[in-house]
């Protein structure tokens, strides 16, 4: 019986088209990573005052745009650490219907001069701008909103210096 091997110009054929595929692969998953982190350059925002209701869990942020790029409102997250360590990424949600199991979330994000809703448009440079919140204190086994900290994140990034409630 007699064994047939691959020639050495196939073998060679076949490990070109392999290498070239996996590069393929890797170029882009490098391009949609390189690309969302590029988008988050020059981002970066201030918090300049948060009034909040210990009652009923909610929190209105006043920000500052001071980053060299203009945001998109809807890539905003606000991320609650409570005080006993629990952290959670509140998410923008725009339906009351979605809101009963979320521990925290935004409900709105205007022009800090207007009502002008910016959840679906874009804040300006150097623009001051309202982020509303619910916090839901059940779900983070608190009492009381004092003594929690809250960062501001651009999709995944964080872009703010962290704000602790007094």
């Amino acid at each position: 019986m007699k064994i047939k091997a691959v020639s050495p110009l196939i073998a060679t054929i076949i490990l070109i088209a392999l290498t070239v595929a996996l590069g393929a692969i890797i170029v882009g998953w490098a391009r949609n990573y390189v690309s969302s982190e590029v988008s988050n350059l020059g981002a970066q925002v201030q918090i300049l005052q948060v009034v909040y209701n210990n009652s009923n869990g909610n929190i209105a942020i006043l920000v500052q745009n001071i980053g060299s790029t203009q945001l998109v409102g809807y890539n905003l997250l606000v991320e609650f650490s409570s005080i006993n360590g629990k952290r959670e990424k509140c998410p923008l949600v725009s339906s009351s219907n979605d809101t009963k199991y979320l521990a925290c979330y935004i409900y709105n994000i205007t022009d800090s001069s207007s009502t002008t809703s910016l959840i679906n448009g874009t804040i300006p440079q150097n623009s001051l701008f309202l982020i509303n919140m619910t916090v839901n204190k059940d779900s983070f086994g608190i009492s009381s909103l004092t003594g929690s900290t809250i960062y501001i994140y651009y999709s995944k990034n964080q872009i703010s210096e962290g704000y602790t409630l007094s």
